[in-house]
């Protein structure tokens, strides 16, 4: 493994995706707000700073236009902290955020090589207009980011796919639908659902995602959907779905495989919505955790 040798500790960049006008329900648009003002992350042990938070334009006449102006502001920010070799992470607000914050990190790394993506969801995010039963831009992010949806949403800082496919990979997935499952078969991008998570045991299935994040690309990131976990532990979600990963299981395979490792440049956190957390605030003690894990 690649570890850092660095002896100081940049600043944590954390960028406030505070959106949530591409999922079905927008309550989540207020988690990264309610994590800042109730000031949840302020133990962390790495010094950090939050970014001005980016919220949703007054008005606007559509999604797709007010996601792809707000995805835009939040790539310019990830390309910034990649450029200036300071660590972040994006907390959203709903998933497409991922959008913005993964082409940031392509678009930075374009002169250098290609970008590695290990991605946690309960759900595969591949759909697009085209396939979509809910017509919801955060179920279409990891397709977005392939090079397949709408222009203003996959143009964002350069015209090209941000990921290839042989560079993406998915985790814990247990629902999905026809069409985006169709597309992530057609283009080659390993999913790892979650019978094969329960099945092979996490850390197997970690060690695989590694090698696929990593070979042929010159940094990785790592996106969490906090539906990945089982929402016995983490409630506070938008689209819950039983069954999902444990908190210490992704804790420890994390820790092992991605803290401290000199090729991982930065994650994502997302789809937290305090209105649906539990009153010990279950869920804000999974993003402080995982936190603490990559960054601490």
């Amino acid at each position: 493994m690649h570890k850092s040798t660095s002896k100081q500790t940049p600043v944590l960049q954390i960028l406030s995706a505070a959106w949530g006008i591409g999922a079905q329900k927008h309550d989540c648009r207020q988690g990264p707000l309610y994590l800042a003002e109730q000031q949840h992350l302020e133990k962390l042990s790495r010094p950090h700073h939050w970014q001005k938070a980016i919220t949703e334009p007054k008005e606007c006449s559509d999604a797709v236009t007010a996601i792809s102006q707000m995805a835009l502001q939040l790539a310019r920010q990830v390309d910034h902290c990649i450029l200036n070799k300071e660590p972040f992470v994006t907390i959203g607000g709903d998933h497409s955020c991922a959008i913005g914050t993964w082409s940031g990190a392509a678009h930075a790394l374009a002169s250098k090589g290609d970008l590695g993506l290990i991605w946690f969801d309960a759900h595969q995010d591949a759909n697009t207009f085209a396939t979509t039963p809910s017509n919801t831009i955060h179920g279409m992010p990891v397709a977005c980011l392939l090079g397949h949806g709408e222009a203003p949403l996959i143009e964002i800082l350069q015209k090209t796919p941000k990921i290839k496919p042989e560079h993406l990979c998915l985790i814990g997935v247990r629902s999905y639908d026809e069409g985006e499952a169709a597309l992530l078969k057609k283009l080659g991008v390993r999913c790892f659902m979650m019978d094969e998570v329960v099945q092979r045991g996490l850390d197997a299935v970690m060690q695989e995602a590694m090698s696929i994040a990593t070979q042929g690309t010159v940094a990785y990131g790592v996106s969490i959907d906090l539906d990945a976990l089982d929402p016995q532990e983490a409630p506070g979600v938008g689209s819950r779905e039983a069954g999902g990963l444990h908190i210490h299981d992704l804790v420890k395979v994390l820790t092992q495989h991605v803290r401290g490792d000199s090729r991982f440049i930065g994650a994502e956190i997302a789809e937290f919505n305090p209105q649906l957390d539990d009153a010990d605030g279950k869920t804000v003690r999974c993003i402080q955790v995982l936190l603490e894990t990559l960054f601490g």
